[in-house]
């Protein structure tokens, strides 16, 4: 299995689902451009991380002889939604919450980019995190005093480049044709309900698509409720034939 993560983050965000995932699954939780372990570039486009997740499915693949199950979240969703059109090597697709198509605030992505041009990582991050997310106050004020906030404040050059991605996203006909693999994407019901249509956008465009709903849980259900969580997916991975590459 390869996981991808979604923003403000790196691999480490599925080090508690891992727990469960390890005791079925190998896992392979990658660092996406510009996070973590992984390097960046000048030219940013998502096209370039279809690209770095249909590299590192292949090589998974070829590594271990079989088809991968990728799993995406959020941001990563739909990184693994494009790796997954052109990688002959996914065998299963797991989408929670893709956001391809969610409107942010203009004015808040274009003041976080001038923040980041004068070195203030800290306030590009909370202008992202206030107006393009909506978190409280207290919301930020909770990740600033946690482990993550070194972490986040280092992605920081990532966030507006990629709502702006989502919020400039509209779908074109047989865009993801190319995606054979059986396909799950995953909800919270108590997502906002804009995450909830994005979720729903992206299923219509991926062929023989269907939407799982978590009920009473929403966009980090994966690691508030790993377990159940897992136990969704591994059924899902189990309930068809396994196809050959």
């Amino acid at each position: 299995m390869v996981l991808v993560h979604g923003s403000f983050t790196d691999h480490t965000a599925w080090a508690v689902p891992v727990v469960e995932l390890n005791k079925h699954f190998t896992t392979f939780a990658m660092d996406r451009r510009g996070f973590g372990g992984s390097g960046d570039g000048v030219d940013y486009s998502i096209e370039r991380d279809f690209d770095d997740v249909s590299a590192v499915v292949e090589a998974v693949a070829t590594r271990s002889g079989q088809p991968v199950v990728l799993w995406g979240h959020s941001y990563g969703a739909n990184c693994a939604m494009g790796g997954a059109s052109i990688s002959p090597g996914v065998d299963r697709l797991v989408l929670y919450e893709p956001s391809l198509g969610l409107k942010y605030p203009v004015d808040a992505i274009e003041e976080a980019e001038v923040a980041l041009a004068a070195g203030d990582r800290e306030r590009a991050v909370v202008r992202m995190l206030f107006d393009a997310l909506e978190m409280s106050q207290q919301e930020i004020d909770a990740l600033r005093s946690s482990p993550r906030w070194p972490l986040i404040l280092a992605g920081a050059h990532t966030a507006p480049r990629e709502c702006r991605v989502e919020h400039a996203w509209e779908y074109s006909s047989g865009q993801f044709d190319g995606i054979d693999a059986a396909t799950l994407l995953l909800t919270g019901s108590e997502s906002p309900a804009p995450v909830k249509e994005a979720t729903d956008r992206a299923a219509v465009a991926i062929p023989n698509a269907r939407v799982q709903v978590l009920e009473g849980l929403g966009h980090f259900a994966h690691r508030t409720d790993p377990a159940m969580v897992v136990s969704i997916v591994r059924e899902f991975c189990s309930s068809l034939p396994k196809s050959k590459r």
